[in-house]
């Protein structure tokens, strides 16, 4: 009877471990509110009033993204960060690339993204 009780149990867990999840449990959680992503927007379309211009970098990033290592994203700009609520830990706003992105820092998964804008 114990190589019977044995084969269920396998069984039971051979089954949990061929579910797969379709995306990490926090890329349903937090996200850029609309009046965060109007004050990001308008912020990047009056500095490019005042400055740059030619070609937008390609998007970068997309929400249930891992940051890689190699990614190097930089701080929002301390008067846009200025503007924006604070956020709860271990959430963060970051630009990578032309995007910003909404970021959990543990475990690094992009949470949202404003695709395109911070050129």
């Amino acid at each position: 009877m114990q190589r019977r009780e044995f084969l269920v149990l396998a069984s039971f867990l051979i089954a949990g471990c061929a579910t797969k999840p379709s995306a990490p449990p926090e890329v349903a959680g937090l996200r850029f509110s609309d009046a965060e992503r109007k004050r990001i927007v308008d912020f990047y379309a009056a500095a490019r009033g005042r400055s740059r211009s030619g070609p937008v970098p390609a998007q970068r990033a997309k929400a249930g993204d891992l940051l890689d290592s190699g990614q190097r994203p930089n701080k929002l700009p301390v008067d846009l960060a200025k503007l924006l609520p604070d956020l709860p830990d271990p959430h963060t706003r970051l630009v990578l690339g032309a995007d910003v992105v909404l970021v959990n820092r543990n475990s690094q998964v992009i949470l949202d993204v404003i695709p395109q804008i911070a050129y």
